[in-house]
């Protein structure tokens, strides 16, 4: 059985601020270094054979430190990264409905939806299954895949072959870890979803 180990990234001071981030390239914060340190503690007990990343600085570093923990190099693949979501970067997340209304309705709601400076969800899912599909499953035991929460939203829809206007019902919090198993005959499974014990206690 083979396991893919999908991660959020670790804490910027964006998510502490509650802000909107997509592909500002920002650093993990204190908080969010932590975070990334318990995360690679949490998969130092399992076996993990490669590591990839989105591109942006807060999935790089947070899959660095599980990299460091495994003596692995962390392969970087744009089709991960955070879906474009420029034309509400940097704004707070209660700001967003409230400022636009309609747009954001329309994309929370309609995976099609066409609002520029904002990437619809089935643009987002469409490169994310293209990622999953070119995996070399049988290549490794383990893999981890260190992104963001649209990413992961989408890689679950997939697993549980959810309709892909529920991609909001559930949460991705920060360093979470939901983990995916796959057997012979393209058999995926849903096994855990959001973990974050490891970021109980010191």
């Amino acid at each position: 059985m083979k396991k893919i180990f999908i991660v959020r990234h670790a804490n910027t001071i964006y998510n502490t601020e509650r802000k909107w981030q997509g592909r500002i390239d920002l650093e993990l914060d204190e908080t969010g270094r932590w975070m990334a340190k318990r995360v690679a503690y949490r998969l130092s007990y399992e076996n993990v054979d490669v590591i990839y990343s989105s591109p942006l600085k807060r999935a790089s570093q947070t899959a660095e430190e599980i990299a460091k923990v495994h003596g692995l190099d962390v392969i970087i693949d744009d089709r991960i990264i955070e879906g474009e979501l420029s034309l509400w970067e940097g704004m707070k997340a209660e700001d967003v409905p409230r400022k636009y209304k309609k747009d954001y309705e329309e994309w929370a709601n309609n995976p099609k939806a066409d609002i520029p400076g904002v990437e619809n969800f089935e643009s987002v899912y469409k490169r994310t299954v293209d990622f999953l599909e070119n995996l070399d499953i049988n290549k490794y035991d383990g893999i981890v895949v260190v992104t963001h929460a649209i990413v992961i939203r989408a890689i679950v829809c997939y697993v549980m072959k959810m309709p892909l206007k529920s991609f909001r019902e559930f949460l991705i919090g920060n360093a979470s870890i939901t983990t995916i198993v796959v057997r012979e005959n393209n058999w995926w499974r849903l096994l855990n979803l959001n973990e974050r014990s490891h970021l109980m206690g010191d």
